[in-house]
């Protein structure tokens, strides 16, 4: 089925901003843990594609990645990558900064999780396959991110439960989208909000995921073990 003009618009242009959000957090990153300029520009891209690369390749196989397609997401990544180059001394002494990295992350996610799922009702999946291929879109560039940098995903670490903010958002979506059968447009704009809303609430409230504690002879001798520094900053 076929996407209304506007839809695709208003998908289009959330794959832009969560692209050049994201490919600024990862070159942030880079930039902080002392990476040459390639190495920062790598981190910008895995960062802000790497989720659509996985959503491409592994779910839609729609053909070349959308990466490949256009120049604009590589026009975008060089774009935050210089921007870090040129302004992030001067970005991360600011003392709002990490407020900021964390806005632009409860941004990014729910941006991300809308542009996939759009994009796999529109190759006709149905509504759980949806919910998945938003939470690749959200979260796999982050994985990616955590793999290349040498540490554990955020994702299957105990702590701030953000992921789970994003499957509340894809499942918000679904059910906006295939239960109420609310305008699509607006199914994107309340995940997104809804998505942001959630995750300033974990970081608000300190809610905290845990271990199993059945497990913890096993895991507790691990995380004892872990360096601070093994966490990406």
């Amino acid at each position: 089925m076929p996407l209304n003009p506007n839809i695709v618009l208003l998908s289009q242009g959330f794959d832009y901003s969560a692209t050049l959000l994201w490919a600024v957090s990862g070159a942030m990153i880079g930039a902080r843990k002392g990476y040459a300029i390639l190495g920062i520009f790598v981190l910008a891209l895995v960062s802000s594609t790497g989720g659509g690369l996985l959503r491409d390749g592994i779910f839609l196989q729609d053909g070349p990645p959308r990466l490949l397609r256009t120049p604009t997401y590589l026009i975008i990544v060089v774009a935050a990558t210089g921007l870090v180059l040129v302004f992030g001394g001067a970005i991360r002494r600011l003392r709002w900064f990490d407020r900021v990295t964390s806005a632009v992350d409860a941004l990014g996610a729910g941006l991300y999780a809308v542009v996939g799922m759009n994009l796999a009702l529109t190759a006709g999946l149905p509504a759980i396959a949806v919910v998945v291929v938003g939470m690749v879109n959200a979260v796999g560039g982050g994985v990616l991110r955590d793999l290349l940098i040498g540490a554990e995903p955020d994702l299957f670490q105990p702590g701030r439960p953000y992921a789970l903010t994003a499957l509340a958002g894809c499942v918000l979506f679904v059910t906006l989208v295939k239960g109420l059968h609310v305008p699509q447009a607006t199914a994107d704009i309340c995940t997104v909000a809804a998505t942001a809303a959630l995750r300033f609430a974990v970081t608000v409230l300190r809610l905290q995921s845990r271990p199993l504690s059945a497990f913890e002879d096993d895991w507790r001798p691990q995380r004892q073990d872990r360096r601070p520094d093994d966490r990406p900053q």
